[in-house]
Formats: structure tokens, sequence, C-alpha cells
């Protein structure tokens, strides 16, 4: 009976928020629209990020580099090859993001717990720093010099081409926002996927005790390598993403910063379940849009919102709604049993 009442109550979820994914284009104004595709694409990067902290228990505070290197490699390739495909923009943006994890990674892996955190502060900081200082945009000559110089690293990219269809300005928005949506269907479903196969456990067998994992024969290094190089991919596909959302790319989204933010809402929501990740990107972005009606003062209200809900939700906004729905659980088993 219990387990008919919780798939009920998943399909009603499930059919609730597929109706408010096709209409919300029409529902919310195009700025709400916005900041609703920025949660999405947050999400993405947040649920990329849990495989190798809540999944591999590894935390990671370089993981901005692969989110900047998804949006500057589309960026570079429509300045300087002239490619006004997003398709292909996203393609680049992947790739790029994927080889840059699979070569950090193979060197990160080698170290644990702070050690490795440290290690993936210092490659994000030195890749950060080649974009801040330009010497990325000496390597294409003049006209990459010309450009650093015009933005200081920061790049524009206008709207791009969509299967080869132009969208203007008032269309654009809402046509992209079903992209992202399919984007974010599909890396939930593969990185569900993956959270639940044997992979998934390995990795998770590995998060709770790494030398146990390696006394019972599991390449511990190999697997974690694995999960960083996935994690990539997830992250450079959100930076791509976000680029072409934004259409302002600069070096702060390189930035050790950054990174903390990605940690800092995927605790929010929780680590330890699938959609906590999800969740605290929801939440990280409307407390960040509540903060930015104080102009003076931002990054303070910001904080203090963050310190509110981390003060209420000490164990995540997942583990609260799990303890609340345990609670009316225990609350409604008397008075069944007085029924009966």
């Amino acid at each position: 009976m219990h387990d008919t009442r919780a798939l009920a109550a998943r399909v009603v979820v499930l059919v609730a928020a597929g109706a408010w994914v096709l209409v919300a284009p029409a529902a919310l104004s195009p700025y709400l629209l916005i900041i609703w595709s920025y949660a999405l694409i947050l999400s993405i990067a947040c649920l990329g990020l849990n495989l190798v902290f809540g999944t591999t228990g590894l935390l990671s505070l370089g993981h901005a580099a692969y989110f900047g290197a998804g949006a500057y490699a589309g960026a570079f390739l429509y300045r300087f090859a002239h490619v006004s495909s997003f398709e292909v923009y996203l393609l680049a943006g992947v790739l790029t993001s994927t080889l840059l994890a699979a070569v950090i990674g193979f060197f990160c892996v080698r170290a644990t717990k702070i050690h490795f955190a440290i290690l993936t502060l210092a490659f994000s900081q030195i890749l950060h720093s080649l974009f801040i200082d330009g010497a990325i945009f000496r390597l294409f000559g003049p006209l990459g010099w010309s450009l650093y110089l015009l933005g200081g690293g920061s790049m524009y990219i206008p709207r791009l081409t969509i299967l080869g269809i132009e969208f203007g300005p008032g269309e654009f928005i809402p046509v992209f926002y079903y992209v992202i949506v399919l984007v974010f269907c599909v890396s939930v479903f593969l990185l569900w996927r993956i959270n639940h196969s044997p992979f998934g456990k390995t990795l998770r067998a590995i998060r709770d005790n790494h030398t146990r994992a390696a006394y019972i024969g599991i390449p511990v290094r190999r697997y974690r390598w694995y999960a960083f190089i996935i994690s990539g991919v997830f992250l450079g596909l959100a930076g791509a993403l976000y680029g072409q959302l934004d259409r302002q790319i600069t070096p702060q989204q390189l930035d050790w910063l950054f990174s903390a933010k990605l940690v800092l809402a995927t605790v929010l929501g929780g680590t330890r379940d699938f959609v906590g990740p999800m969740l605290g990107a929801f939440v990280f972005i409307g407390l960040d849009a509540i903060a930015a009606r104080w102009a003076v003062g931002h990054n303070m209200i910001m904080g203090l919102l963050l310190m509110f809900v981390v003060f209420v939700f000490p164990r995540g906004l997942v583990g609260a709604l799990t303890s609340l729905t345990q609670m009316a659980r225990k609350a409604r088993a008397p008075m069944r049993l007085g029924q009966k």
C-alpha cells in the first residue's frame, strides 16, 4: 500500500513538473524565464560535480575550470573560425572540457581528501590566470591579443543558429529554453543511470572505504579518474549552455570562487541523494535573485540568506524533507491503528 502511494506521488510530481516545463515560457516573464533557465543549467553542473563529490567522496574546488572551458572553447571557435552553429559550439565545449578533465584528473586522483582539493584548486587557478593574464589569447596572434585588450579576457558571443535557424531577439530565449530543458532531461537520465549502475555502486564503495575497496580488487584510482572525466563532461555541457544564455563569457567563470558556489549549491540540497544537487541549485539561484534586488550589499544579503537556510536545514534540503516525511508517517501510524 505504501509503495503504491509513493509511486502515485512520484507520478503526480513528474506530470506536474512536465506540465510546468511546457507552459513556463508562456507563464513567466522573459526575466524569470532566464532565471529559471540559469537554475536548470546550474543543476546540470551540480549533478556533474556531485559524481565526484557526493558519490566518490572527493571535494573538488576546481570544477569551474571545466565549466569555463566549455564556454570559452565555443567562443574561440566562433571568433576565429567563424562558426555560428550552436550545435558545433556545444560539441566544442564538451570535447574541450572532457579532454581538460582527463588530463587534470589523471594527476589529481593520485591524492585524496584535502590534498585532492588543493590540487584541483591549483590547476583551476593556473587555468584562470592563463585567461585573465591573456596568455591563451596570445596563441591566436595579434587578433587574439587585440580581443584580450578589448575585453580584458571577457568574450561576447551573439545568438547562434539552432539547427541552422537564426532566431530573432524576441523568440530566441523561449526556443533556447526548450534546448536547455532537453539537455537537462538527457543529463539527469544519464547521471541517474550512472549513479544506479554497478559503476556508481563501486564509486560509493570507494567513498565509504577506499582501502577495503582496493583490497577486494577495485582499481580505485582508475575509477576515480573515470568519475572525474564524466563529471568534466557535464560541467562543460553546462558551461556551454551558460555561455550562450548569458552571451558574456568572463574569466570569473573559471575562478575558484565559482567552484565554491557549485559546492555550496550542491551541499545546500544534499550530496547523498540524487535530487539534492538539483534542489540546491534551484534554491541557490532563487536566493541569488532575491539578493540581487539590493544593488548595495548584494553579497552580504546573499550570505545572510544562505546562513539562514543552512541553520534551518543543517542536513540539506533533501535531508529536511526526508525527516518531515518520516515524522508525518509516524504521526499517521497511531491514527490508522485507531481506525482499525
